[in-house]
């Protein structure tokens, strides 16, 4: 039998719980457990035993009444079966009285506590043999099964468990298969809010079985008992025995690469959450520094090399304090997935950073734990979600639920065989049905990669889809294998059936933009086909929200907009007299939603793909909606709005771009928005106007910006907006280096964010280049880089001066940190007793009150969002990047 005291924590719960005290109070709420098995009620037995959270006591829960109770030796009164002598712990084969049929729970709930390190057991057919110790002290926690021990008196018996805390934070918890699998579990979980979350088996037990054996090597394939159906986790069987097991070095050769690898290169690694660590192997211990996030300057350890077993269990030099505890366990964390997982880059020379979380690279390459990959493979799992270690949790692909507000758990033991997670139907820019002639279910896909897990969490199955409505101006890509691997086909307008070839063949689908590539960084009049009118920022409004109209050409800024392509065919299209972005309402998707002007944050509503539309006229595709940017009732007023609609080849949607030769003076380029790079980082900055910087630059480091505009030839002064805190050289060039502009020092600016702009002037002929920036010298940060026709440069600098006040009142509200982890704090109070955060989609995710100068952003996921403040008046968007 296995003596258990406390439950080790996931490295989500470690990080969890530093910064908890921001969270919701919770107390006890129904847990029920549902059977879908073929056995009866009265078959099944329960336990639920854990650690009353507010006196640390172990106790236990009476399943009938609810009643918790603390452990005692005195509840061990049920004989048990004695096997090679063993009579328990109480040497007198008396096991505790803990266990209560199903069928005996009213309702089949009873009320779950506030407890910690909680075991919810199911067992079929004879409740399990438990010994209570007692409720604190030495001795103390309970005995429960051990199945490598061949004397214990619960061999034979199937069960499963759920693993769960319930404190005042809300509720944590999870089906696992780090020791085993027995039978099929769900969970699932309701919360506040309409928060609703299923994870767990999705096949019949004969049929995961058999799955597994289909899918394993012949390494694994011992993992089956074929007697009882259950799979051991490799770490828990004879062959993988330290010192003995025919596969107890079945890690080594590739934890010795990695080991021998990173003694003479730096090991660099994205972590998630955490942040990104660069170090090496010195003597034996990995030595790991943050170079951003919580740890920055902090060093995590593992002490050596770990085993096959520690790293398969996430144990010994895998789970030890060192020196600074917390980190060295996250270090330790990390790369315990990593070996599980074979991401760790043992085969490239210096291969820079690596990102760990990267799923489409997890198990691709052997040595690699088959048995984990096996519970995250498609079809086993809801969403692919599965504890299979200890730590595999790391980067979310653990079936955790949480929620800072329950109001309900449902256990499923027998599981989700023959269903599927509820979701509704959906449409979107493109939309994918189950059936030819566009029906059976739907589901809408907007910009963005879909691999079966993502299809799946949108209910959209694998090899099920039979039809698709593209708007203009996208095009999916198919792939007939999972994470956008083998056969592909690209689609590009409505298909009302999909050919023998791909019909009910499509796992995974890449969503893009498909317009004209031809128009980055040059400014136009847009003139409208059915009027003849120009589209115009009315009375050349600088405010934010300024509606855009239709006017007569005064050849104005405000009637001019500059077009800087962000990739195949889609534009930020900003308005020259104010700097601001062409931008749809509010994110609405609706038809008759408002064209206006704000300042650009790269959402999606600022973001639109031309499509020709032929005799030099081009639809503009809002992103985020698919709808075509178009003069309203196709008015042929002065003033008449601008607006988006459905596109139904309308001419008032039709727009010539005519070019405004003489406007192009400068153009500034976002470092962060390159079109490719090497070694780059982006990060949070504090210059002036927030945002992104670009850093973490080292000698040989590059980035390209495509399709820059040099209107006229003559010289050019380029400026590099840099702060650095050593100094560096960078040069510059066209063309992939096929034109060199030369080098530009970088001085200590005395900081990482302490910026300073450097320049260089240069001779460049007519035409459009890739510019191109190469870190010839490390050490700098750079936030944007401004390229300015000279002999204009003095008018030039007097606009940016008037636009950097109007910036400063815009600005002068801003949102801090950036990533952010739990909370988000503003620089001034708000007006807002409100704010609406929104994805990258156009979706609002969340809408809350400001609580002491701050957002409560603890709930979402990793990305980057936006929020939207009533500022005066007037709607302020921030953008922030949640860790």
């Amino acid at each position: 039998m296995n003596k258990i005291r406390l439950q080790r924590f996931s490295i989500l719960t470690a990080l969890f719980l530093v910064f908890s005290n921001l969270m919701y109070g919770q107390g006890a709420i129904p847990f029920t457990i549902s059977n879908t098995s073929p056995f009866n009620d009265n078959e099944l037995y329960v336990a639920i035993v854990g650690i009353d959270y507010t006196t640390g006591n172990h106790v236990w829960v009476n399943a009938k009444t609810s009643q918790v109770l603390p452990m005692n030796a005195s509840y061990n009164t049920v004989t048990g079966p004695t096997y090679g002598g063993n009579t328990g712990p109480g040497q007198n084969s008396k096991y505790a009285a803990c266990f209560t049929k199903l069928s005996e729970i009213p309702n089949k709930t009873f009320t779950l506590p506030l407890i910690a390190g909680c075991r919810v057991f199911i067992s079929k057919g004879s409740q399990l043999y438990f010994y209570f110790f007692g409720a604190n002290g030495a001795p103390s926690g309970y005995a429960s099964p051990n199945p490598q021990n061949a004397t214990d008196p619960n061999q034979g018996i199937l069960y499963e468990m759920i693993e769960l805390t319930n404190n005042q934070h809300g509720f944590f918890g999870n089906p696992t298969r780090v020791d085993s699998y027995k039978y099929p579990m769900g969970l699932e979980l309701f919360g506040a809010n309409g928060y609703q979350k299923k994870v767990g088996d999705l096949k019949k037990h004969a049929d995961i079985v058999a799955a597994f054996k289909a899918n394993v090597p012949a390494e694994f394939q011992g993992c089956v008992n074929d007697a009882t159906g259950e799979i051991t986790a490799p770490s828990k069987t004879a062959a993988y025995a330290e010192g003995s097991g025919q596969y107890a070095n079945y890690l080594k050769s590739y934890i010795d690469a990695i080991w021998n690898k990173y003694k003479n290169e730096d090991l660099i690694f994205y972590a998630g959450d955490a942040g990104v660590f660069k170090g090496r192997v010195i003597g034996e211990q990995l030595e790991m520094v943050g170079q951003s996030g919580a740890f920055v300057g902090r060093t995590g350890r593992v002490q050596n090399r770990p085993s096959t077993q520690e790293a398969l269990e996430g144990k010994g030099v895998l789970d030890r304090r060192l020196v600074d505890g917390d980190l060295d366990l996250v270090i330790q964390a990390q790369l315990t997935a990593a070996i599980n997982r074979h991401v760790v880059n043992t085969t490239t020379a210096n291969p820079g950073q690596q990102n760990w979380y990267d799923a489409s690279k997890y198990y691709q390459v052997n040595p690699t734990n088959h048995y984990s990959k096996f519970w995250h493979l498609p079809g086993i799992n809801i969403d692919n979600l599965a504890y299979g270690f200890a730590y595999d949790d790391v980067a979310d692909q653990s079936p955790s639920l949480h929620s800072p507000q329950p109001t309900k758990v449902i256990a499923v033991f027998g599981g989700y065989a023959g269903t599927v997670p509820s979701v509704p139907a959906t449409t979107d820019v493109i939309t994918v049905y189950k059936d030819c002639n566009y029906t059976g279910f739907s589901g809408g896909l907007t910009i963005g990669d879909y691999n079966l897990a993502r299809l799946n969490s949108l209910g959209v199955l694998n090899d099920d889809i039979s039809s698709l409505k593209v708007a203009q101006g996208y095009k999916a890509i198919l792939y007939m294998d999972d994470n956008f691997t083998g056969t592909s086909t690209v689609i590009t307008s409505d298909t009302s059936c999909l050919n023998a070839t791909w019909n009910d063949k499509v796992t995974s689908v890449k969503i893009l933009p498909n317009g004209v590539t031809t128009f980055g960084n040059q400014t136009f009049f847009l003139q409208n086909r059915n009027s003849n009118l120009y589209m115009d920022v009315w009375t050349a409004s600088m405010s934010n929200g300024a509606g855009i109209n239709q006017g007569a050409l005064t050849s104005g800024n405000n009637q001019k907009f500059t077009f800087t392509h962000l990739g195949d065919g889609m534009y930020k299209i900003i308005a020259n007299h104010s700097g601001m972005s062409m931008d749809i309402n509010n994110f609405n998707k609706a038809n008759g939603a408002r064209v206006e002007q704000y300042p650009y944050n790269a959402t999606t509503n600022q973001q639109f793909i031309l499509v020709d539309a032929g005799s030099g006229f081009y639809k503009i595709v809002a992103r985020h909606s698919g709808r075509i940017v178009e003069v309203a009732g196709a008015s042929t007023a002065s003033g008449a709005i601008v607006q988006q609609w459905d596109n139904n080849n309308q001419t008032c949607g039709q727009w010539k771009l005519v070019p405004a030769t003489s406007s192009q003076t400068s153009v500034l380029i976002q470092a962060e928005d390159y079109s490719s790079m090497s070694g780059i980082q982006v990060e949070a900055t504090t210059d002036t106007g927030g945002g992104s910087n670009v850093g973490y630059t080292e000698t040989g480091d590059w980035l390209a910006y495509n399709s820059i505009n040099f209107p006229t030839t003559g010289s050019y002064l380029i400026e590099y907006r840099v702060a650095s805190a050593s100094g560096g050289v960078l040069s510059s060039d066209l063309n992939a280096g096929a034109i060199v502009l030369g080098n530009v020092t970088v001085p200590n600016t005395g900081g990482w964010q302490n910026w300073q702009t450097v320049s260089q002037t240069v001779n460049v002929n007519a035409g459009t280049y890739n510019f191109g920036i190469y870190i010839q010298n490390t050490g700098m940060n750079i936030n944007w880089i401004k390229i300015t026709k000279v002999g204009a440069g003095a008018t030039a600098r007097t606009a940016s001066v008037e636009t950097a006040e109007q910036e400063v009142a815009v600005t002068e509200l801003t949102v801090y940190p950036s990533p952010a982890e739990s909370t988000l704090y503003l620089t001034i109070p708000v007006s807002s007793e409100k704010v609406s955060i929104i994805d990258q989609t156009g979706t609002e995710v969340s809408q809350q009150k400001i609580n002491d100068n701050s957002i409560d952003v603890s709930r979402l996921r990793t990305g980057i969002y936006f929020v939207v403040f009533d500022q005066n008046g007037k709607k302020v968007i921030k953008r922030f990047i949640k860790k």
